[in-house]
This record gives structure tokens, C-alpha cells and sequence, in this order.
């Protein structure tokens, strides 16, 4: 509690320190009635809109000390720096900022330098753009790429290894695949932390603990709740290949019992696909404060969406799930909670989008990453090469000001 009264004090300050950006309103890049997002709260704006760009752009993202957005662009080996061209703190312009690099897909900005995971690498970029390779031997190569990566308090990186194939047996302590490792800076004393992971598409710190996600493979995404939240514990086994969710056979085998695996905190729908996750200690907004955000990017493949949406989820002071607000997509006229309760019997799968009802929320978009500066707002990469902010709006309506607190207290 020590450490987030510091945060939300620091987070106050640098606030007060920082120029006004005026009248959501009136901005010139702000979304019209934000019909994904509850602009009564936030005033959203697109930061960057390049729908020339790959598709798979932009796929991590990470906020240095003055306010610029670095981006992966993981199929052309780049990174792109998103920065305020106009002096009002909002990025709103992109230029080149390393290049080179193989299949960067992670991100974390740590004491003025950028680290980057692509393939078998991690690097460390300056400020002026130079690449230092630090490490050039993760386990890599068929099936998933290298997920994101986070610097720890104890001035360690780690990283997430996906699994060599969709679903499959596999030795993960030989191959090293299906893992999150521990490294020094330099890349040296690597540690294997955790196993038993198909995608762990990101990894964050989140109350001092380490955190990652993972989802079923696709044989499992038309029905059941197997995509996961987890709590990463020392040399903790997680399931997979083996086990799914909390104690699904997926494979079976003599001598695995799923019992033996770590559950997860927390169950997503089987299709919501969690890909991006950022630690939220600012009180930004009522109702917003001490969280961890998650977008769900979601399987277009399927009939019934459980992803394309970005979520705020709460807990309580031992690390279980309260429950979650709904970021993306939002409806005002739905009349649904701000915060929904999370039943750890069951699972979340809030607004679930059906063949009806597509069109609506950011659909047939993917929400693919997200980063927090040191104000509270928040970055929210799409397919399509967008970027958008969400920030608080100029004065919080009486009744989302309401909704907000009674989510704050529930």
C-alpha cells in the first residue's frame, strides 16, 4: 500500500508539472463520440493512423521518461518512435528509431534504454537509436515467437518463451520452450522461472509480483474457458502441453496428473486471446486506481468474439480477482455495470460480440498492446497501424463520476 500511495503521489506531481491539452473537444484529433470507448470518461484521440503499415504493427509498445511512445513493428525488424510534435505532451507524429532487428515483438524501457525481444535476440537501443545485441541465443524458431519482456525492482529482464508448435508434446526443460526466463541485464545467470506455457504473449510486474498470460489452442476456441491470467510463481509447472485452464486434459499421459499444475488467477473465454498487459498504479480516473489492464485481441476465426476488448481487472489484498471495467468496447445506452463481478467458478466473458452484432466496438480491429505513462494515460495499439490515447476528459460527467465510484467501492 506503501509503494502505491508513492506511485499515485509521484503520478500527482509529474501531472502538475506537465502542460494542459485543452478541451477534449476541441482537439483536432480526438474521436468523435469514441463509439468503442466511454468517452464521458476519457477523451480519446488518435495518436498515430497508418493503415499502410503491416498488419502486425503495432505489437508492443513501452513509454520512455519523456513522454515517447516506442512501437515494435515486428515484419519490417523495427521500431518506431511515436512523439509530441506541437508541445502538448500527446505524441502525434512517428519517425524510425532502430531498424535491423529480427521479428521485435517486445518491449521495456528501463533507466533511459530500451530493451527489445525479437527471435532468438534481445537488444538494448540508447537513446540515439544504436543497437547492442545482449543476447542472441533465446530458444526460438518454429512455432511461437518470443512474447514480451519486463525488468523487474531486483534489476533482472524476463522474458516469455511461447511453445514450439500449436499443440503438441514437447520437453520444455530441454528445448527450452513454453518458459519464462530470468536474465541479468547483460544477459548473463539465465534462469528458467516458470513452465508449462503455450503463448505467453507478455509478462508484467504487478504488486511486486510477476505476471503472464495464455491461451488454449485453437481446437479449444469455440467453446469452454481456457485462456488464462497467471501469477508466476518459482519454478512453478502451469500445464500445458498437458493440461488446459484450471485441470482440462488436453493431451493425455501416464504420469501427468493436471492437479500438479498451477491454476490460473484468473479464466478468459477460450478465444479471447490475451496479448498485451500493463500494471496501472494511478488514480487517474475513480474507480481506475491499482489495476492491471489486459487486451483480449480475440480469434477471428470464430462464430462468437470473446476478445476485441481491453479490460481493467481489480483485486483484493490477496491477489484474487474482483472483478473487471470494461475500457473497450463500451456502451453507454447498454446499461451495463462499469465494473462487472468475476465469479472464479466460472469466467469473464463480458459483451460477448456474435455474428449480430459485428460492426460494432473496434471491430474487425484487434487491440495488440498497451502502455502507461507517468500521467495515467493510456496507450492502445490496433491492428492497422493505429494507435490511440485514452486520457481523462476535461470534467467527468456527474453520473459516469458516479458509476465510477461505485466501482471503486465494490
Amino acid at each position: 500500500m506503501k509503494a502505491l500511495c508513492l506511485c499515485l503521489l509521484c503520478a500527482a506531481a509529474v501531472q502538475a508539472q506537465q502542460p494542459e491539452l485543452g478541451k477534449c473537444s476541441l482537439r483536432p484529433r480526438v474521436i468523435e463520440g469514441a463509439p468503442f470507448a466511454d468517452y464521458r470518461r476519457w477523451c480519446v484521440e488518435n495518436v498515430i493512423d497508418a493503415p499502410h503499415i503491416e498488419p502486425f504493427a503495432f505489437t508492443a509498445l513501452a513509454v520512455a521518461d519523456d513522454g515517447t511512445v516506442y512501437a515494435t513493428r515486428p515484419l519490417s525488424g523495427e521500431i518506431t518512435a511515436l512523439y509530441d510534435s506541437d508541445g502538448d505532451d500527446l505524441p502525434d507524429a512517428m519517425r524510425p528509431f532502430a531498424s535491423g532487428l529480427t521479428l521485435p515483438s517486445g518491449l521495456a524501457y528501463h533507466g533511459g534504454t530500451l530493451y527489445a525481444a525479437g527471435g532468438a535476440n534481445i537488444y538494448r537501443i540508447t537513446a540515439d537509436g544504436a543497437v547492442q545485441t545482449v543476447v542472441d541465443d533465446l530458444p526460438s524458431g518454429t512455432g511461437f515467437w518470443t512474447g514480451g519482456i519486463t525488468i523487474g525492482s531486483d534489476q533482472r529482464l524476463y522474458a516469455a518463451i511461447g511453445a514450439p508448435c500449436e499443440n503438441c508434446e514437447f520437453d520444455a526443460e530441454a528445448q527450452q520452450r513454453g518458459i519464462i526466463l530470468s536474465m541479468n541485464l547483460d544477459g548473463t545467470d539465465r534462469q528458467v522461472i516458470a513452465t508449462g506455457f503455450r503463448q505467453p504473449a507478455d509478462v508484467e510486474f504487478y504488486r511486486e509480483a510477476l505476471w503472464t498470460l495464455d491461451s488454449a489452442p485453437r481446437a479449444y476456441k469455440a467453446g469452454g474457458a481456457l485462456d488464462e491470467l497467471n501469477r508466476v510463481e518459482p519454478g512453478g509447472w502451469y500445464g500445458f502441453p498437458y493440461c488446459l485452464g484450471s485441470g482440462t486434459v488436453n493431451i493425455p499421459k501416464d504420469g501427468i496428473d493436471c492437479r500438479q499444475s498451477i491454476p490460473p488467477q484468473m479464466r478468459f473465454g477460450s478465444g479471447a486471446v490475451p496479448a498485451s498487459l500493463a500494471a496501472y498504479p494511478y488514480a487517474t480516473l475513480p474507480g481506475t486506481a491499482d489495476t492491471l489492464i489486459i487486451a483480449l485481441s480475440g480469434e477471428p476465426t470464430q462464430v462468437t468474439f470473446n476478445g476485441y476488448k481491453v479490460v481493467m481487472v481489480h483485486f483484493d489484498a490477496d491477489n484474487q480477482p474482483l472483478g473487471t471495467t470494461l475500457l473497450l468496447p463500451y456502451r453507454p445506452e447498454s446499461n451495463r455495470p462499469a465494473f462487472e463481478p468475476y465469479d472464479s467458478g466460472g469466467y469473464f466473458s463480458p459483451q460477448v460480440i456474435g455474428l449480430s452484432e459485428r460492426g460494432w466496438g473496434i471491430y474487425p480491429q484487434q487491440p495488440l498492446a498497451i502502455a502507461v505513462n507517468a500521467r495515467g494515460w493510456i496507450y492502445i495499439s490496433l491492428t492497422g497501424g493505429q494507435v490511440i490515447a485514452l486520457r481523462p476528459v476535461d470534467k467527468l460527467p456527474s453520473a459516469a463520476a458516479e458509476e465510477t465510484q461505485e466501482a471503486q467501492a465494490g
